[in-house]
C-alpha cells in the first residue's frame, strides 16, 4: 500500500508575503470602491479574497470544490453557469497546492489511488485518436481531468492532518443531509419528471443527469450516515446523519427509481447482514421497507411491480438492446473502445433502438474505453472496496472506521444498482473513496512507523 510522505499532522504557515500581498489589495479595492460600480468591485473582492484563501489553504479549496458538486448552486441559479466557477476553484487551488509541495519538497504524485486515477485518465487520453467521434472525447477527456483527476488529487493531497480528515467524512454528512433534502423540496414544489402516470423526484438536477442516477447517489450515501450516527463522538452531529438517513429514503421512493428500488432492497439486506442484532434487524429491515412501500404512491408499486415483466416494458428491452450494442463497440475496438462520450450518438450504429447512454455502468465503460478502461475502472473499485473494508475492521479512530463501514456498504451497493445505470463517470463515489485512501494511507503510516 502507497503511504503518504512525511508528517500528515503537519500543517503548512502562512508565507508572510501572502499577508503582504493580502494588505496590498485590501488598499487597492478600497480605492476603487470610489472609481467603480459598487457590484463590480464586489464581485471582485470576492473573487480575489477566495483566491487568496485557496492559495493559502489548499484544503479549503478543495472541500469547496466537493462541496460544489454537491450543493450544485446551477440548479437554482443557473446563471451562475457563465462563471465557471468549478474551473475557477480547482485552478487555483491546484496552484496553490502544487507550489506548497514542491515548496515542502514533497511528491507532487503519491498513492495508488491518484496513480490509478491517472491511468485511467491515460486510457482515456489513447482512446481519442481511435475514437468515432475524436472532438467528443477530447471534450470529455478534458472535462474528466476537471471533476475527475483534479478532485481526487486535490482531496487526497491536501488533506495534512487528522482534523481535516474528521472535517472531510462530516462533510460528507451534511452533503448526503442536502442532497436528499434538496430532492424531496424539488418534487413538492413540481419539479418532476412524469413517467405515465407517476411524478419522479430527481428530474431538475443538473449535475446528476436523472432521478435514476440520483436514487443512486443517495442510497451510496446512507450507510455513511447510518454508521456515523453511531460512532461520531459529536453527538450533536446524529440528527444531522437522522434527518438525512430519512431524508434518504423518502427521496429514492420519491424518484421512482426501479434500479434505486433494488438497491435500497440490496442497501438493507448488506446493513441486517452486517448488524450483531440479526433477529432486531431483520425486523427494523422489514419495518421499514414495509412504512417506505406501503406509503409510497400507487403508481410507484405499479413501476416497481413491472420489474417481473421487463420483457413486456419498452424501456427496459431498449436498455437490453443498449447492452448488446456497448459489447459489439468493444468488439469493434477491444483496446480502447469508440472513444469516452461517444456511446449516446452511435448507440444506433451498433444496433440500439434508441439513442441513448447504456443505463450499465461496465458496459458504458467497456464500450468507451474497451479492455484498458474497463481493467482500470474495477481495479480502482475493487482496490476501494478492499482499503475501506479493512479501515472499519482495523482503524482505532471511531469517525474512520464509520467511513471504512460507510463506504464498503456504499459504493457496494452503487456497483449493485451500477448495473442498470450510466453513473461511471459522476464525481460522487470517487470523493468517497479518495476519503478512504486518504484515512487508510494515514493509518499505514502509523503502522509503519511503530513498527
Amino acid at each position: 500500500m502507497s503511504v503518504r510522505t512525511g508528517d500528515i499532522s503537519t500543517a503548512w504557515r502562512t508565507p508572510p508575503v501572502v499577508l503582504a500581498l493580502v494588505a496590498g489589495i485590501g488598499v487597492v479595492l478600497g480605492v476603487s470602491l470610489l472609481l467603480f460600480p459598487v457590484f463590480l468591485v464586489v464581485g471582485v473582492l470576492l473573487s480575489l479574497v477566495a483566491a487568496v484563501l485557496f492559495l493559502t489553504y489548499p484544503f479549503v479549496g478543495a472541500m469547496t470544490f466537493v462541496a460544489f458538486y454537491y450543493l450544485r448552486p446551477m440548479d437554482y441559479i443557473p446563471e451562475l453557469g457563465v462563471l465557471r466557477i468549478s474551473l475557477f476553484v480547482a485552478s487555483v487551488t491546484a496552484t496553490g497546492l502544487i507550489v506548497r509541495l514542491l515548496l515542502a519538497k514533497e511528491q507532487l504524485v503519491e498513492g495508488w489511488y491518484v496513480k490509478a486515477f491517472l491511468a485511467l485518465w491515460a486510457v482515456m487520453w489513447l482512446s481519442v485518436p481511435l475514437a468515432t467521434w475524436r472532438g467528443n472525447s477530447f471534450a470529455h477527456t478534458m472535462s474528466f481531468a476537471k471533476y475527475g483527476v483534479a478532485m481526487v488529487w486535490m482531496v487526497y493531497m491536501s488533506i495534512r492532518s487528522r482534523k481535516q480528515l474528521h472535517f472531510g467524512v462530516r462533510m460528507l454528512g451534511w452533503m448526503a443531509l442536502w442532497l436528499a433534502g434538496s430532492t424531496v423540496y424539488t418534487y413538492y414544489s413540481g419539479d418532476t419528471m412524469q413517467t405515465a402516470e407517476l411524478s419522479r423526484a430527481g428530474t431538475g438536477n443538473m449535475m446528476l443527469g436523472d432521478p435514476n442516477d440520483t436514487a443512486a447517489v443517495i442510497l451510496m450515501m446512507f450507510p455513511l450516515c447510518y454508521y456515523l450516527f453511531f460512532h461520531d463522538p459529536k453527538r450533536w452531529m446524529r440528527g444531522v446523519y437522522a434527518l438525512a438517513m430519512v431524508l434518504s429514503l423518502v427521496a429514492v421512493v420519491l424518484t421512482g427509481s426501479r434500479g434505486g428500488f433494488l438497491g435500497l432492497v440490496f442497501l438493507l439486506f448488506l446493513l441486517w447482514l452486517r448488524s450483531r442484532r440479526k433477529v432486531l434487524g431483520m425486523f427494523v429491515a422489514l419495518a421499514v421497507f414495509g412504512a417506505l412501500w406501503f406509503t409510497a404512491p400507487e403508481g410507484y408499486r405499479e413501476r416497481i411491480r413491472s420489474i417481473t415483466e421487463y420483457h413486456q416494458d419498452e424501456s427496459a428491452m431498449a436498455r437490453v438492446h443498449l447492452r448488446e450494442a456497448a459489447v459489439r463497440m468493444f468488439l469493434h475496438n477491444p483496446l480502447v473502445g469508440i472513444g469516452i462520450g461517444n456511446f449516446m450518438d452511435f448507440a444506433r450504429e451498433y444496433g440500439a433502438i434508441t439513442y441513448h447512454t447504456a443505463h450499465n455502468m461496465y458496459l458504458l465503460v467497456l464500450g468507451e474505453l474497451g479492455a484498458l478502461g474497463i481493467t482500470v475502472f474495477l481495479y480502482i473499485w475493487l482496490r476501494a472496496l478492499r482499503e475501506a473494508k479493512r479501515l472499519g475492521e482495523e482503524d482505532e479512530d471511531p469517525l474512520l472506521r464509520a467511513l471504512g463501514w460507510g463506504a464498503f456498504v456504499g459504493l457496494l451497493d452503487m456497483m449493485v444498482t451500477g448495473y442498470f445505470l450510466s453513473i461511471s463517470y459522476y464525481p460522487y463515489q470517487y470523493f468517497v473513496m479518495a476519503m478512504v485512501a486518504v484515512a487508510a494511507s494515514r493509518r499505514e503510516a502509523i503502522v509503519r512507523s511503530a513498527t
